[in-house]
This record gives C-alpha cells, sequence and structure tokens, in this order.
C-alpha cells in the first residue's frame, strides 16, 4: 500500500508542475524552491518504491518493518499535501498570489521536513532487512500464498456429506467430464472469487472420477500464482505416478524443461487423462504449459479453478461454471452441519438462533467464512452471552483465530495479486456502503479526479479507466448487477466480505473512513470520509485539511461543513435534501468533481466559475433549473449532466425537465458528455466548437433546430451517443434533411413524432448503431423493416411509437438483435415470429400493449430467448400463458427453459411472478406464486418510465 503512495505522488507531482508552469504566481513558488523541492522529493520516493513493495509483501509479518512502511506513508501523505497546497496556492491571480507569501514560506518549511523525514528513513532500511523487490516478483505475502496451497490440499480429505450447495454443479461436471464421448480433449473451469467453494467442487468430482476409473491416469496440482513451468510440469509428472511403486521414470529434478516435457508426452501417449489445475491467476500457466500435454483425441479432460474470468474463458464451448456466494437457506444448512456437527440432529438451539442469524450474515454466503466461524462458534459455549461477543468482535482480518485470519488471507490474496494501477482504483471503491450499487461512469469520473488514472496515449482518461472497470470485473472483485447496451457494465457492487477487507485495509492505511453518526476518528489523517444515513452534527467534524473525498448518501448535511476541508478534489453528494450549496464550495479550489445527484439543491454558487479544475458536474435528478453564468468559465470540465427533478420523492424523480445553458458554451472545449439540456439556436451553434464531444442529449428540438444541428454534429469527430427529444408533441421531427449523417452513432434515442411516420432514408447507413431507443413516433411498418437490417443492432426499444395492429418478424430479420422492447403499442393485437428470424434474441419486453391478447405460437422460433419480461399486460394475455407442473430448476438439459416475469400492482404493491416455458413444447409450462418487490428494484429504464 506504501507503493500507492509513492506511485500517485509521482503523477500528482506531474500534474501540478504542468498546470502551475503556466501560472503568474509560479515565480513567488520558484523563488523559495517549493518546485523544485516537490519534485526532488517526489524522486526520493519514487526510488524507495522498490523497497515499500518488499515491505508490503511482508505486511504483518515483522512489526519493524510495518512501523517503517507506516512512517514512509505519513511522509509520501505530508508531501502529497504540499502539493496540493502548493497546486491550491497557484490557482490565484497575481495580487492574491503576493499576500500569500507567508503561507508560502511556511509551506516551504513543511517540505523541508518531509524531506528530511524521508532520507531519515531511507538510510535505516538496511538496518531493518528491507531490500528492493524485483519489479516482476509478486506483492503478495507467503504466508497468504501457503495458507491457500494448505485449503487447496484440505479439499481432498472433505467427506461428501459435508458439502452443501453444489449437487447442481457437480451433476453437471461429471457430465462433461464423463458423460461426453466427444474425443478431443476439453477444457472446463470454475470461476468465482475466492472462497467460495471452487477448490472444493472440484476435487469432489476429482475424486469420484478417480475412484471410478473413467479414465487411464489422473493428476491434481496446486497452480498458484508464482509458478515456473518447469516446476509445474514436475508436479503433474509425481501426480500421474502417486502409488505408483519402482516408477522408471527416475529423478525429475535433475530433468530440463526439454526433458521433462519429453517425459510427459511420453506418459500420456495414447491415453484418456484428467488433469485438474487448481488455483490458476492468470492464462500464461495454461499457455506454458499446452505443449507438453498431448490431444490423443482419446476424449481427455482438464478442469481449471480460477478466480479471473479471462482465464476462464479458456474453457471448450462455454463449459464454464461460474460460482455465486451460497443462498440462505444453503448457508443456514452449511453453518448448522459445521457448528453443530458434535450434535447428532446438527439444529441450532432457538435460544441462539438471532446470534447465529447476525453471524451467518456477516459471511455473506461465502463456503469458507461460513466454515472459519463455525469451527470457532464450535468452541464456545452455547450461551447467548459468548455469541454475541463472537458477533461484535468478528472482523476479517489476517490477525485473528481459528481459521478467522484464513479467510482474510485468501481474499486478500486477490488485492494483493493486483498491479498498483488498479489497486488503489479498487480500495477507493470502498467509499460505498454495504450493499450501494456503484454506477460505472461515476466512479470512472471519481478516480479520474482523484488522480488515480494516467492518460496512456492510446485513448482518454475515460477509457483507460474503463479498462479499469474491466480488469475488476474479470478478477471478480467488482460484480456486475446491470450491463448497458454495448455488453459492459453499468451498475456494479462488491461482495460484502471483500468491501469489508478493502474497507478494513484503507482505514488502516489512513484513506478511509465511513461514519453513521458523522462523528469522525481523527487519529488518522484519512483522506476519504462517507456519511451514510447520518443526522446532523456540524459541531463534531472539525476542519479537515486532509481530506480529498466527501461522500453524503441519504444523510442530513449542514452545508457549514465544505468550508472545514480545503483540498477537497471530490464531493458527492446523494439523497440530500439541503437546498442550496453555500459560496464556500467555490473556494475548494482543487475540487474536480463536483455531484449533487438526486438531491433537493436549487441553487449552485454564482461563483462556481471559480473551480477551474472541475472535470465532472453531475446534477442529474436535483432541483437545479438555472446555471450560474459562470459556468462557462470552467475550461477543464470535461462532463455536464443536468436534469431537473419533478418531485420531491427521492425514489420516483420524474417527470423531469431539461435545464438551459448561459451563453458561453463554446468555452467548454473539454466537454465530452452534456446531457439533458434545453437546445436552442445558441446552443446549436455553440455545439460547433466542441470537439471532443462523447455524449450528446438535447431537449425542446424543433424543426429549426434540425437545420443546423447536422453542421455541429459534423465537427464532433468522437460523438458516439445522441439523444433527441421534441419540443412538445405536436412538432414534427423530419429528419431526411439531415447531413452529414451521424453515421459513428453507437446508441441514438429519439423522442417525437416523425415526418411522414418514416425514419430518413440515410438511416441504413448507421452500420455502427447498436443501440435505438424510439418513443413517441408513429412509426410505419416500413421503417421496422429498414431497421431490420441494421448489421450491428443489439437492442431496439419501441416505446409508444408504433400504431401497426400487427407486426410480423420475418425471416433473416433482426439477425444479431438481443433484446426487443415493445411498450405502449395501443393497436398491436398479435406479434409473429417467423423461422429464422430474431436468431439471437435473448430477451423480449412487453408492456402495456392492451390489446395484445395472447403468445404467439411462432414464439418457438425465437430457439435463443432466455427471459419475457411483461408489465401491466391485460389479464386475458396472462391468463393464455400455459400452465403445467414443475419447478423451474428441475429440469431436463434437452429442454428450452424461457423466464416469464410478470410484474403487476396490486393493492399498491409491486409483485412479481415468475412463469416458466419450455420452448420446445410450449403446452408444458410452469409458474411460481408471485412474490412482493420494492419499486426500485425494477429497473427504472424499464419501469418508471411509463407508469
Amino acid at each position: 500500500m506504501a507503493e500507492l503512495i509513492a506511485i500517485s505522488l509521482s503523477a500528482k507531482v506531474a500534474a501540478a508542475l504542468l498546470r502551475t508552469g503556466r501560472s503568474t504566481a509560479v515565480f513567488l513558488a520558484s523563488f523559495v524552491s517549493i518546485r523544485s523541492g516537490i519534485a526532488a522529493a517526489a524522486c526520493d520516493l519514487d526510488l524507495l518504491r522498490a523497497f515499500l513493495r518488499f515491505a508490503d509483501s511482508r505486511r504483518g509479518t515483522n512489526e519493524l518493518v510495518d512501523a517503517w512502511v507506516n512512517q514512509v506513508r505519513h511522509v509520501g501523505f505530508e508531501l502529497e499535501d504540499v502539493t496540493d497546497e502548493y497546486t491550491f496556492l497557484s490557482s490565484v491571480g497575481f495580487v492574491r498570489a503576493c499576500a500569500d507569501v507567508a503561507a508560502r514560506f511556511a509551506l516551504l518549511r513543511r517540505l523541508r521536513k518531509a524531506r528530511e523525514r524521508l532520507r531519515a528513513l531511507s538510510a535505516v532500511k538496511e538496518q531493518l532487512g528491507i531490500r528492493p523487490a524485483e519489479a516482476s516478483a509478486s506483492s503478495s505475502a507467503p504466508a497468504a500464498a501457503a495458507i491457500c496451497r494448505n485449503i487447496s490440499e484440505a479439499a481432498h480429505f472433505v467427506v461428501e456429506g459435508e458439502i452443501v450447495g453444489f449437487a447442481e454443479h457437480t451433476r453437471l461436471l461429471m457430465k462433461w467430464l464423463t458423460g461426453d464421448a466427444n474425443p478431443p480433449l476439453i477444457i472446463v473451469a470454475i470461476c468465482g472469487m475466492g472462497g467460495v467453494g471452487k477448490t472444493t467442487l472440484a476435487t469432489n468430482v476429482y475424486k469420484k472420477i478417480a475412484a471410478n476409473c473413467n479414465f487411464d491416469c489422473t493428476a491434481w496440482v496446486t497452480v498458484s500464482k508464482n509458478f515456473t513451468t518447469e516446476d509445474l510440469i514436475r508436479r503433474i509428472i509425481k501426480e500421474l505416478h502417486r502409488g505408483v511403486r519402482d516408477s522408471a521414470l527416475g529423478d525429475t529434478q535433475e530433468m530440463d524443461y526439454r526433458s521433462l516435457v519429453e517425459a510427459l508426452r511420453g506418459h500420456l501417449a495414447h491415453k484418456r487423462y484428467f488433469l485438474l489445475l487448481d488455483d490458476v491467476w492468470n492464462a500464461d500457466a495454461w499457455f506454458q504449459l499446452r505443449s507438453a500435454l498431448l490431444d490423443s483425441e482419446t476424449g481427455s479432460r482438464v478442469v481449471i479453478t480460477t478466480r479471473n474470468q479471462e482465464v476462464a474463458a479458456l474453457a471448450s464451448d462455454n463449459r464454464t461454471i461460474m460460482l455465486q456466494p451460497l443462498p440462505e437457506h444453503e448457508a443456514w444448512s452449511l453453518f448448522c452441519s459445521t457448528t453443530f456437527r458434535e450434535d447428532a440432529n446438527q439444529e441450532c438451539a432457538y435460544h441462539l438462533q438471532n446470534w447465529a442469524l447476525k453471524i451467518l450474515q456477516k459471511c455473506c454466503g461465502l463456503p469458507l467464512a461460513i466454515i472459519s466461524v463455525g469451527n470457532l462458534l464450535l468452541l464456545k459455549e452455547k450461551i447467548e452471552f459468548a455469541w454475541k461477543n463472537v458477533h461484535d468482535s468478528l472482523v476479517w482480518d489476517e490477525k485473528h483465530d481459528h481459521g478467522i485470519g484464513h479467510v482474510a488471507s485468501v481474499l486478500n490474496f486477490s488485492i494483493d495479486d493486483l498491479p498498483y494501477r488498479l489497486k488503489r482504483c479498487f480500495l477507493y471503491c470502498s467509499v460505498y456502503p454495504e450493499d450501494f450499487f456503484i454506477k460505472r461512469k461515476i466512479l470512472i469520473r471519481e478516480w479520474i479526479a482523484q488522480g488515480l488514472i494516467v492518460e496512456t496515449g492510446h485513448g482518454t482518461m475515460e477509457e483507460v479507466a474503463d479498462g479499469y472497470v474491466n480488469e475488476l470485473v474479470q478478477r471478480n472483485l467488482l460484480l456486475v448487477k446491470l450491463k448497458n447496451e454495448f455488453g459492459r457494465a453499468k451498475r456494479l457492487h462488491i461482495h460484502d466480505l471483500i468491501r469489508e477487507i478493502a474497507a478494513y485495509r484503507s482505514k488502516e492505511d489512513g484513506f478511509f473512513q465511513l461514519s453513521t453518526s458523522a462523528r469522525v476518528d481523527l487519529k488518522q489523517k484519512i483522506r476519504y470520509l462517507t456519511l451514510y444515513q447520518c443526522q446532523s452534527d456540524h459541531q463534531s467534524t472539525p476542519n479537515m485539511p486532509s481530506l480529498r473525498s466527501f461522500y453524503v448518501l441519504r444523510s442530513d448535511l449542514d452545508v457549514a461543513l465544505f468550508s472545514r476541508f480545503r483540498l477537497l478534489t471530490v464531493q458527492n453528494l446523494w439523497y440530500v435534501k439541503a437546498s442550496k450549496l453555500p459560496s464556500a464550495v467555490a473556494n475548494l479550489r482543487n475540487l474536480r468533481y463536483l455531484g449533487v445527484r438526486s438531491t433537493y439543491i436549487e441553487e449552485l454558487p454564482k461563483e462556481l466559475g471559480r473551480l477551474r479544475d472541475l472535470q465532472t458536474l453531475d446534477a442529474k435528478w436535483s432541483s437545479i433549473k438555472v446555471l450560474p453564468i459562470s459556468i462557462t468559465k470552467l475550461k477543464n470540465l470535461r462532463h455536464l449532466i443536468l436534469f431537473t427533478r419533478g418531485t420531491t420523492d427521492f425514489m420516483e424523480p420524474e417527470p423531469g425537465t431539461a435545464v438551459s445553458l448561459p451563453d458561453g458554451l463554446e468555452n467548454l472545449k473539454c466537454l465530452q458528455t452534456l446531457k439533458y439540456v434545453q437546445a436552442d439556436q445558441k446552443v446549436i451553434k455553440s455545439l460547433e466548437s466542441l470537439e471532443q464531444m462523447r455524449s450528446l442529449e438535447l431537449f425542446g428540438v424543433d424543426q429549426r433546430i434540425l437545420i443546423d444541428l447536422p453542421s455541429a454534429l459534423s465537427k464532433m469527430s468522437c460523438l458516439l451517443r445522441l439523444g433527441i427529444t421534441n419540443s412538445d408533441a405536436n412538432v414534427t421531427l423530419d429528419l431526411e434533411p439531415f447531413s452529414p449523417a451521424p453515421v459513428k452513432l453507437k446508441t441514438l434515442n429519439l423522442t417525437g413524432k416523425l415526418a411522414r411516420g418514416k425514419l430518413p432514408s440515410w438511416f441504413g447507413s448507421l452500420t455502427n448503431l447498436i443501440h435505438f431507443h424510439l418513443r413517441s413516433s408513429e412509426l410505419g411498418e416500413d421503417s421496422i423493416v429498414l431497421l431490420s437490417s441494421l448489421p450491428r443492432l443489439l437492442h431496439l426499444s419501441l416505446i409508444n411509437a408504433c400504431n401497426e395492429r400487427s407486426l410480423t418478424f420475418v425471416a433473416g430479420c433482426f439477425p444479431v438483435l438481443r433484446q426487443l422492447n415493445l411498450q405502449g403499442l395501443p393497436n398491436l393485437t398479435s406479434i409473429e415470429f417467423q423461422k429464422d428470424s430474431l436468431a439471437d434474441l435473448r430477451l423480449l419486453t412487453l408492456g402495456l400493449c392492451l390489446e395484445l391478447t395472447e403468445i404467439h405460437r411462432s414464439i418457438e422460433n425465437l430457439i435463443h430467448l432466455e427471459n419475457v419480461e411483461l408489465f401491466q399486460m391485460p389479464s386475458k394475455f396472462i391468463e393464455k400463458i400455459p400452465y403445467g407442473k414443475g419447478h423451474g430448476a428441475n429440469h431436463r438439459d434437452d429442454q428450452r427453459i424461457t423466464v416469464v416475469k410478470n410484474f403487476f400492482w396490486h393493492n399498491a404493491r409491486l409483485l412479481e411472478q415468475k412463469i416458466y416455458i419450455n420452448l420446445s413444447n410450449v403446452q408444458e409450462s410452469f409458474k411460481t406464486d408471485a412474490v412482493t418487490l420494492p419499486v426500485g428494484s425494477v429497473n427504472s429504464s424499464k419501469f418508471h418510465k411509463w407508469l
């Protein structure tokens, strides 16, 4: 972690010196040598990076080394403070700079003291045995690696009766491994986060196969992160000869790589073998081993367990099992069988059930955590007081005994494996509270504002950060809750246990603190502070000049707090009832991200233009109706998102209205995102200067604006998303004269009546279009035929956009479409799907089509349909869905089961009913009872827009 400070500081210093090199006040800084001193200190800290990497790899094993790392970290924080203070002082005009001479001299003294401390710490590192680590060396502690190996080996001795929750996965694995007569070599992958049971599942299946002699030879080896190809081959050979006396193989320790490969290939020749590679961290392990393995087309099989989805992609024909944490009933079963294994009935006593459930909740469905806690409780008295103490003291820390520390080590191993560029980005995610869904774009913009992302020359910072998100998803550290139209993560969350460990590490390292009482622990100079569900208590929150990120979520807020956070770079308010931001916000001159999303904020400070470094202003679903004129001075602004809420209900803010912009929009030349703004001819003219634009949403568009808009869009060579909404229902959008056509668009949203009820003739040239959303457009069937030929269209939404009585999807139409959304089509009575139409459709959504009374039997032709979602459809339609007997999880592999989710209101409650349809025989279908859903649980893009 201390290495991250060195890296972060280097990047921050480079940005600060580049920025302030053009300042009118910079000669004063040069006079007192602050610029050169900061740069030199950053170099000194950078030289310590290799030593810090070594020290971090021994975290928790040597108290002196830990103390040295902590002191280096504190010096790094002090240097970061000096750098940010220097940036703050250099952002003012000449007159103010002259008045700040005393502050600059004080800053110089702080810098000199910090450098002296850094030199002293550097001098003693050899005495502590701290040596430089290789750049490629793992940062993971050897102890953690040993724990992971021991846990893997222990899986061989787990009795099958003790395994809970893997019955279906075991059946599927056995089928893939033994029931498939396909002769070529097949790779099967089991993927999931650490501790979820991958090794237990794989080893249980391995033992069954080895015992039944389905294969000529079998081998089980742990690969781990720090493997060498020679050692891996040696261990495979040893496993293949396990139990064989007088092996003619000889001593493999003396063999070189070539001899090892020849020996292994010779043993596997013409044999049907089964190889289990446990704990594979990257695909290189397989690529380096592949040449040593033969594929004699004898039906050999390889199973890989991994935490990384990229490794799982090695699997043949999507033969991948993605393990998830156990559901509640299975978690409870495992908990009881572990905690009460000495009891005959293995049941939890009634008086302990309350604390048992609370303790189990902290395990978050992770089998390794449940077993470790169960083993701990086994040693405790069966009384409420003892179990309450376990609950209150349960912290997932490596220092704990009785297996709790082992859980933390296994999960920390995933974090330690992250390269430095990802590690701090991931730990930053702990600013979000438990069970909070993180919006990908917001997270990316926050990372950039914090200086955690550096442009590489191969794309924008946003694109680099997007790659980081994908990497964290591949490693199962960030979990995808919802995907966007491009298949990328839209909303994310972190498994509660992983989040708890990340938050613990961040707090230990002085990064982060989450408070639910507005009272802050001042023992450390924290960087990130989150107030979650707090009542206002501004007396308990003192000046915090070290604070860089301030989050307020679902909390009362005293706006006077903002004057206490001098060097703040990220300020994010969500679900806050305050109506006004104080003018003190404009004095936060290092602020790069200002979020007031889903708040009652009505007004921004008139002096907002002072925030020259501001990159993102997110006021979606706020109560802001007018922007200050000074906003046009924000020349570094990259993302401007505005939409005024229509109600005071946080959960249902619609209908909303777009916001008008002041004159001078053309000054914001760095803008990449401009959303939900009121269009007029001045705005359209200004758009011609915004050549970096990538996402644009315009409201209030009429025919006069459409005349000038194409010229402005033609200057935006990077534009990928465009939204156009007409000014009122009587305005017709004539897109035919629109020239040149925006052929690079990937997403297009159109709201309003189309001239002649047709899409423009140039629409067929939008060959890059992936997502098309059409609303209130009175589209004719001819235009649907035009849409069907678009080669990359994956998502199509028609909302009150068509007056046709019937829709027929002919053979060959929409060849790659994945999602079709038809809502509010008042005349629609029939939908027919001809054979070979919509060949790749996975989701069909129908809502408020009040004349549609049945599903046409031709739905059988949608051979890849997985889900149907129904919203407020007529009762006749629901009644004609054929019901039968059964349960959704119990179906044969040859059945094509489609899940139908019926959402409807009953007694002011939103209910969901699941119906399972066998598309191979529509008559064999069945349903489940309706369950109540919270209103907010339904995807708002599909639901509350039409309520």
